[in-house]
């Protein structure tokens, strides 16, 4: 009989559950593209970069760990790779999005928008180098993870796979920053032709490490909850550091790109700004994605860090939370003022089914990853 504690087995009740809200987002979904095709393509995009960004952080951030040499807990390490449960769900859905190219890009239907980037934005390259940087992330990202999960901590460098553990890390964190930037630079900047900016890339990298860093916080927490793992406090607190990091870089990018194109003054830049920080009810967003996501988990972080490791961690949690929510309401503040058939707020039924359906799926990939693979989570302190 499975220990109710395993995180690899989940209640037979919650397994049916998410499995109904996957398909019940997918109907929804169904029904939109008949009914609102470009706000439900645009809904599809939002969940996928967020929860595909979700999945691929948890591997790059073992892999931060394995080229640093951090031993202060190979569990955290562990139970990093387990977001990639996600990651083959997240290519199909990917190949997917295709068929909705032309209801998100203008210039797929009108190449004259794009005719001096033409060589770049073409459905055919765009698709290629989607294709080719999806699968080979994601393949290395699933060589590292079984590589992880097969490691002895206690070898430390004496481990004969550690040479090629280090290699496969150096190539995932690299192809995950090229490929992350493609994602805002293909996927994001061309819904508006027009708009560019040379900073996006690193800015939607920098984002994604933000709610990366949290989810794999609150998967220990909640492991260390049921048992299923020893993590000391000092570790946590040490991801809590990191999470507080990437929430000052989020910041600092976005500052960064924004002082750039305020001091430029250049129209084919500011536009940008202009539709999502001076009209309603994008300008409302804007305000509630930085008090939400920024200034009320900074302030907590701050005082946080600066004591002794908590023992209790029910407010790291909530503010996890709250930068998961900000993120997300972000993604939507990227795509959506782009659209010009849905440029309101994508608050409906059929959006609200179609992000429980995503949140339904990565949950049961990750489920089935770790009742495929059953890593030993409970490793010495």
């Amino acid at each position: 009989m499975t220990s109710p504690a395993d995180p690899a087995v989940s209640s037979g009740r919650g397994q049916v559950i998410l499995a109904v809200l996957a398909l019940v987002g997918a109907v929804a979904f169904l029904v939109g593209i008949i009914q609102h095709p470009t706000r439900t393509w645009g809904m599809y995009l939002v969940n996928l970069l967020f929860w595909s960004s979700l999945a691929i952080t948890g591997p790059a951030i073992a892999a931060m760990m394995q080229m640093t040499e951090a031993r202060w807990s190979p569990t955290v390490k562990r139970m990093a790779v387990t977001t990639g449960g996600f990651l083959p769900l997240s290519f199909v859905l990917f190949l997917g999005l295709l068929f909705g190219l032309s209801y998100l890009y203008p210039w797929v239907d009108n190449p004259a928008l794009v005719e001096k980037k033409k060589h770049w934005l073409n459905v055919p390259f765009l698709s290629l180098r989607l294709a080719i940087g999806v699968a080979a992330l994601y393949l290395t990202a699933a060589l590292f993870s079984r590589a992880v999960l097969a490691e002895n901590p206690d070898a430390g460098a004496a481990d004969p796979e550690h040479p090629r553990r280090n290699r496969l890390a150096a190539i995932l964190l690299m192809l995950f920053v090229v490929v992350l930037s493609l994602w805002g630079f293909d996927l994001v900047m061309p819904l508006d032709p027009v708009w560019y900016s040379g900073l996006f890339g690193g800015y939607y990298v920098v984002t994604s490490l933000y709610t990366g860093f949290g989810l794999v916080a609150f998967l220990v927490i909640r492991a260390n909850a049921r048992g299923v793992t020893n993590v000391s406090a000092a570790a946590i607190q040490d991801v809590a550091k990191l999470v507080f990091a990437m929430c000052v870089m989020w910041m600092y990018f976005f500052f960064s790109q924004y002082l750039v194109i305020w001091y430029g003054n250049v129209p084919v830049e500011t536009r940008f700004f202009l539709s999502r920080f001076f009209v309603d009810p994008w300008r409302t967003l804007g305000f509630v994605i930085l008090i939400v996501g920024a200034l009320l988990p900074f302030a907590y972080l701050l005082k946080r860090l600066t004591g002794r490791p908590p023992t209790s961690h029910t407010p790291l949690v909530v503010v996890i939370v709250m930068g998961w929510t900000a993120m997300f309401l972000e993604r939507i503040m990227l795509v959506f003022p782009s659209l010009p058939a849905a440029n309101t707020l994508p608050v409906g039924v059929l959006e609200v089914l179609i992000t429980l359906g995503f949140f339904s799926l990565f949950v049961l990939s990750r489920n089935w990853f770790l009742a495929w693979q059953r890593p030993v989570l409970r490793l010495p302190r």
